[in-house]
């Protein structure tokens, strides 16, 4: 019986304005890595 808690990973993992950078280990299991999306470098110079 499938879950509703459980995402496709072909689907984007992450929450809104964050981009999936690999994999992790947590608590023993594979779960995507997500940070926060960078802006513009331009902007910081």
């Amino acid at each position: 019986m499938p879950t509703k808690k459980k995402k496709s990973l072909e689907k984007d993992p992450c929450w809104k304005g964050y981009e999936q950078i690999g994999m992790k280990k947590k608590s023993g299991k594979e779960v995507p890595n997500c940070v926060p999306e960078k802006k513009d470098a331009k902007k910081d110079k």
